[in-house]
């Protein structure tokens, strides 16, 4: 099972209330309608191949820490006190 991690997406007012539109329309949720937008991008192979197969793309994510306060509380867990 995959993890969901929340991101900001800044979008112009008129693209957001027709997405909210079209998310009524299609009984369905606007994250729903991004992630199938998002989805339905990524699979219809537009990405160069090169990009695809990029051996680099293999270390997203491996030093995961689980660590959600980190960007305030560097401090703390890089040498064990507060600033």
């Amino acid at each position: 099972m995959s993890t969901n991690i929340a991101t900001n997406v800044r979008l112009p007012e008129e693209i957001l209330k027709e997405l909210k539109y079209k998310a009524i329309e299609e009984k369905k949720s606007v994250n729903r309608l991004i992630r199938d937008a998002i989805e339905m991008f990524l699979s219809s192979n537009i990405l160069p191949a090169k990009y695809a197969k990029d051996p680099f793309e293999n270390i997203i994510g491996a030093a995961r820490s689980g660590i959600k306060d980190g960007s305030t509380k560097h401090d703390h867990y890089l040498y064990g006190k507060e600033k």
